[in-house]
């Protein structure tokens, strides 16, 4: 069983089974779960939905007041926190800074570092793919990011370069995100156990 106070993050593109995997391990195991963008900053989900727009600038620092909104919550917590995206997502989906400036500022703000980031990879065009039904299934429009494969793409280089760099957290764990959920799942289990 999971021990308390342990932080893993979950990441990836959109599409790779974060929330398939976050509902998997919610009948396996107790957790708090972070999950972001959350509803205090509900102008981020707007942008997300292309009801409004953002400057690259605004929104990379709106993601992060998001996140440092609750460090303090997520550093008292004494369970075992599972983290569905993090300044992991922030650094990889920026527009406006270079990669090295955005890990400048995420350092220089001092967010609680995850014990544990899980990656899950996957190419562009999948999660492409995988998003586009998603949202026609929902009867949605696709979100401002699921439609464009070479973002998608920026993205993933970005989130394997943090991997590279051990970002904020000295154990990542890249999972081949193709692989079907039950399988995945199990994976997981045994990373945070």
């Amino acid at each position: 069983m999971v021990g308390g106070n342990i932080k893993f993050v979950l990441e990836g593109v959109d599409g790779c089974g974060k929330d398939t995997q976050i509902a998997l391990l919610k009948e396996k195991i107790d957790f708090t779960h972070f999950k972001y963008p959350t509803p205090e900053f509900p102008s981020i989900r707007e942008y997300l939905e292309k009801k409004r727009e953002i400057s690259p600038k605004s929104l990379f620092l709106l993601f992060l007041a998001d996140i440092a909104n609750e460090q303090e919550r997520l550093a008292d917590t004494l369970e075992t926190c599972i983290i569905d995206r993090y300044v992991f997502s922030t650094i990889a989906y920026d527009k406006h800074f270079s990669y090295g400036q955005a890990k400048d500022l995420v350092s220089d703000i001092g967010f609680v570092r995850p014990d544990k980031v899980i990656l899950l990879d996957l190419s562009p065009e999948v999660a492409h793919e995988r998003k586009i039904k998603q949202k026609q299934k929902e009867g949605k429009d696709p979100d401002r990011y699921d439609e464009d494969t070479g973002y998608l793409k920026h993205v993933r280089e970005r989130f394997l370069t943090l991997k590279e760099d051990s970002f904020l957290c000295q154990e990542w764990v890249v999972l081949d995100a193709t692989k079907p959920p039950g399988e995945l799942h199990k994976e997981i289990l045994k990373l945070i156990s």
